[in-house]
């Protein structure tokens, strides 16, 4: 009786028990939810406020903005009655410049309705409005629109179509005064939030009239195109934004941009369709707020976390009560095999199948395993924490379904948790019953060295196949690159054979085929430089380099690819003030190839690629920073594979992509290249929509090479760009500037036909036309017919990103006057322009010379025993003034030099690899005669060994120069200026 009582009592503890633990989850769970509503109402409420202060801020600005517009067309009205009144010229100059120096306006025009413009000093010129000026004037309302003339900055002009007249004889429509945007939103800015704060006026469909951007920032073009293509909104969200601002609504949002999250206000203006946009990052708006939010969060979590840990405390107290009771039935298991387990290499555990708890545990799991016996006996799970984080059976139960008499092996990899040395275990596990209950008995035996036996034979044999991996994918890579110039070479020869009759096309085929062979030698060269391919390292060999060469020559290489697989390849240069640079030229090429390869293989026939070259501003130290950026419209990217494209064999892995061939290799190596370039290569994709690589590069600047930029029979004149690329035109402009001319741009070709005819009849006529073959409502060739209808004999220059030769002859027909292809460069415009007025270009380099050089008279000792190569250089050098003597091999070279009398060779060019005496051996021979005149001679090795090791030995044998075979005509001229 006694004894039923006592176990009611236990039942009935029991049950206490469990209630107070639900009770206890019950309030956890409940002041969980209470805390989530409330920390959400505290987010909310801070988001309107914040709104709130900003839309408050940014009406201020608005109505700011409203002032100044009202304030200058009201300036604009009172001067229209002083015009009307006073038509004489001085007195109306005297009065607006007084005008102007007490109000600070930037500029005042007399204005026709074509855009054409008078300043009160008799300055004449286009304002470039960029917009129907004509139709706004002729409502006879006010307007405000934004311009930017060349070499100045943005600037706000604001018209008053209400008079017309003559000023110095130029017919107006209407008056005008200009401010700059950078003066009027530093009127509008209210200053608030600490400069953090950025505000833009823009057109319903997001183009940016007027900007005040916080430090730091970039200006923009169009503000809609930059939350689609860098922030978090979704086209539904955009597209809604834009509904607003066409409606004129006023609204808020929050958005992230670039991994920060700003608040978005917005609303209209009363100037014509403007909207007048704010945005500011959130943390700065809620700086005090935030303070806030993070003291809530604070209290609550610390009473969740005292509730939590009280909860655990009685767990834990239950957990300790009970085993103490279990610690007392096992206690003489562990005497019964502590002995036993001391001073072996196998580890016992005794296990509770139902509770997965360790009953027993040898003790000398701690000196194999690193585990303390009380951690193992608390928890069996603690095992988990030996198996490393890619073992593949880490999560598997090899103990689930392990009955009394049943016994399991496998081999398993542990952790040693104090050593973190990797251990390998063969396991035995047992199941047995022991009072009624199943116990499973595990044997884990060490079977770490004879693992580590058979490893270290194992990474011997890898290391081997490594090695020999390595060099098979060097070589299969520039396997690949060698093909793409020897293409270039073969088809421009295969034309050059068809076209014999055609000296000019011939010789462009034949330049182009140099420069091929070129970028083909310096791949050959590192194919033989066995160093590099066995230690995997590249080395930069900077030298002097002209950008304009650089992008000319690898459209030459690759334009063959583009035309089989039917693809547009569009190239550009903007804002390149500074072409001629020291760098790595084979390395440049290299990067810019395999980006170029990569778009070829990864866009479908019919599709674009682009490739567009930016100096960016401000110079460091010499140094000038370039972006080039290599876009096409192909199949993308993942996110996910685009995290790891630069990793060496990475290629992703997709239906589409496994259909083409490639090593992985060409993307690690451009990113290894631009690295040691000190520059930083990234990538922009996404699927079906096509990849953007963005390499940016520092590279030191020529400035003491510098070439001559003005053209003086141009200088002064009037050109005109025509190109539908507003990027094209801007920096087409700037470097008609820099040649010393006057530049118009228009994005239209009839456009460009009305300017021409405008500029015959107001006499101040074009004296340059620069325009696209490409325009979207007629080409370039249409255009200069109409041109050429006006009885306008003006050179015309055709730019074209394509291979003209198709069209020249219709183009000549039609007036054409020369042809420069993209991406146009200074250089380029120079000689484009020289050869449009009849005068000569500067000769290219690496061409041999028409006249004789300083190098006259002189006599050189040539020894060669190829008949060929010695014919080759025989005609080279005589075409450089130099008269030659030659010798088969290095014995008659050694007589000819013994016998000749002092001063008679001024240098010798010797082959190291002769019959009968090579080079070496040679040079040694003519060191060593009596005569000091004669053994003092200038050499200079000639050999197709460019080893490092070949230029030691020929410096050891007395030699002062070295030459690599093939010889290339500036390497030859360079060091024969050093010996003579």
């Amino acid at each position: 009786m006694e004894d039923t009582k006592h176990k009611i009592k236990i039942k009935r503890h029991s049950r206490r028990n469990w209630h107070a633990a639900a009770a206890c989850l019950l309030s956890i769970a409940l002041l969980v939810c209470l805390s989530a509503q409330y920390l959400s109402f505290v987010s909310k409420t801070i988001y309107a406020e914040s709104t709130q202060h900003l839309g408050e801020v940014l009406h201020k600005s608005n109505n700011m903005l409203s002032m100044i517009v009202k304030k200058n067309t009201s300036y604009l009205h009172v001067w229209n009655g002083f015009l009307s009144s006073d038509p004489d010229d001085a007195s109306t100059q005297a009065y607006l410049e007084s005008a102007q120096q007490q109000l600070g306006f930037a500029e005042f025009y007399f204005l026709s309705y074509d855009g054409n413009y008078m300043t009160p000093s008799g300055k004449t010129g286009y304002l470039g409005l960029q917009s129907n000026l004509d139709e706004l004037l002729s409502d006879q309302k006010d307007v405000v629109l934004n311009t930017a003339l060349p070499g100045q900055d943005p600037m706000l002009v604001f018209i008053c179509p209400e008079t017309k007249g003559i000023y110095r004889g130029f017919a107006y429509d209407a008056i005008a005064i200009s401010h700059y945007n950078n003066v009027v939103m530093k009127a509008v800015d209210d200053s608030a939030f600490g400069g953090a704060a950025s505000s833009f006026v823009i057109y319903p469909d997001g183009q940016v009239v007027i900007e005040n951007i916080s430090e730091g920032s970039e200006s923009i073009y169009n503000f809609v195109a930059i939350l689609q293509e860098y922030s978090d909104l979704t086209e539904a969200q955009i597209q809604e934004l834009t509904d607003d601002f066409a409606q004129g609504i006023t609204g808020n949002c929050e958005v992230t941009l670039d991994g920060t999250r700003f608040y978005m206000v917005y609303e209209s203006t009363d100037i014509q369709n403007w909207i007048l946009v704010g945005l500011v990052p959130r943390d700065t708006v809620n700086a005090a707020m935030n303070q806030l939010w993070r003291r809530t969060v604070q209290i609550v979590a610390l009473v969740e976390l005292s509730i939590a840990a009280m909860v655990l405390l009685m767990v834990m107290h239950r957990g300790r009560t009970k085993l103490r009771r279990q610690n007392t039935a096992i206690l003489y298991r562990d005497v019964l095999f502590e002995k036993l387990s001391q001073n072996v290499d196998d580890v016992f555990l005794l296990l509770d199948a139902q509770k997965n708890r360790a009953d027993y545990v040898s003790p000398n799991i701690e000196r194999l395993l690193g585990l303390t016996l009380k951690s193992v006996r608390k928890n069996i799970g603690t095992l988990a924490l030996l198996y490393p984080a890619d073992f593949p059976g880490r999560t598997k139960n090899y103990l689930e379904g392990l009955a009394c008499g049943d016994q399991r092996e496998w081999d398993t990899e542990f952790i040693h948790q104090k050593t973190g040395e990797h251990r390998w275990f063969h396991v035995v596990a047992m199941g047995s019953e022991v009072e009624g209950k199943i116990k499973h008995i595990l044997v884990l035996s060490d079977r770490t060295a004879d693992r580590q036996a058979n490893q270290a034979l194992s990474d011997a044999v890898a290391a081997a196949e490594n090695a020999n991996r390595a060099k098979s994918t060097f070589l299969s890579n520039m396997s690949h690159d060698i093909r793409t110039p020897m293409n270039a070479i073969i088809g421009f020869t295969t034309l050059a054979v068809s076209h014999l009759d055609d000296r000019d096309r011939v010789k462009d085929y034949l330049t182009k085929i140099l420069a091929s062979g070129n970028h083909l030698l310096s791949l050959i060269n590192d194919i033989l430089d066995m160093s590099r391919i066995e230690s995997g390292k590249i080395q930069l060999d900077e030298t002097e380099v002209n950008l304009s060469d650089v992008l000319h020559d690898i459209k030459t290489i690759v334009s063959g690819q583009f035309y089989a697989k039917q693809l547009e390849l569009y190239m550009d240069a903007i804002d390149i003030t500074d072409e001629d640079v020291y760098c790595d030229k084979t390395r440049l090429n290299q990067v810019l190839m395999n980006l170029l390869s990569n778009a070829i293989k990864f866009t479908p026939a019919g599709g674009t690629v682009s490739l567009r070259v930016r100096q960016l501003a401000g110079q460091v130290s010499g140094c000038g920073q370039y972006e080039f950026r290599v876009k096409d419209n192909g199949i993308g990217m993942s996110p996910e594979f685009a995290q790891k494209i630069f990793e060496p064999f990475e290629r992703e892995r997709t239906s589409t992509v496994s259909k083409i061939q490639g090593t992985g290799l060409g993307m690690a190596i451009s990113k290894n290249i631009v690295d040691m370039m000190g520059g930083t290569i990234e990538v922009q994709t996404a699927p079906g929509k096509g990849s953007e690589f963005i390499v940016r590069v520092p590279l030191r600047i020529q400035a003491e090479h510098r070439k001559a930029e003005k053209i003086p029979t141009l200088e002064g004149l009037k050109a005109l760009v025509v190109d539908d690329d507003f990027n094209t035109c801007d920096s087409v402009t700037k470097m008609l500037v820099t040649v010393g001319m006057r530049a118009d741009w228009t994005l239209s070709g009839k456009e460009a036909v009305l300017r021409a005819r405008q500029s015959i009849e107001m006499g101040d006529t074009y004296k340059a036309y620069i325009i696209d073959w490409r325009l979207p409502d007629m080409n370039g060739i249409e255009v200069t017919r109409q041109i050429r209808s006006l009885n306008d004999d003006t050179p015309i220059i055709i730019l074209t990103a394509y291979d003209w030769s198709d069209i020249e002859a219709e183009a000549k027909a039609a007036g054409v006057t020369a042809f420069c292809p993209k991406p146009m460069f200074l250089s380029d415009l120079r000689d484009s322009l020289m050869t449009a007025i009849g005068q000569k270009p500067e000769e290219q380099p690496g061409v041999l010379p028409k006249e004789p050089t300083d190098f006259a008279g002189k006599h050189i000792l040539l020894a060669e025993d190829n008949e060929l190569n010695r014919e080759i250089a025989v005609e080279i050098l005589n075409a450089y003034g130099f008269e030659v003597d030659t010798a088969e091999n290095g014995a008659i070279a050694v007589e000819k030099v013994r016998t000749a009398a002092p001063g008679q060779y001024d240098l010798v060019l010797m082959d190291v690899q002769m019959p009968i005496m090579d080079g070496y051996t040679a040079t040694r021979r003519i060191r060593e005669l009596e005569n000091p005149a004669l053994a003092g001679i200038p050499i200079l090795a000639m050999t197709a060994n460019a080893f490092d090791e070949d230029r030691r030995n020929a410096l050891e044998c007395g030699m002062n120069g070295f030459l690599s075979k093939p010889i290339v005509i500036a390497d030859l001229v360079q060091e024969m200026r050093k010996v003579l």
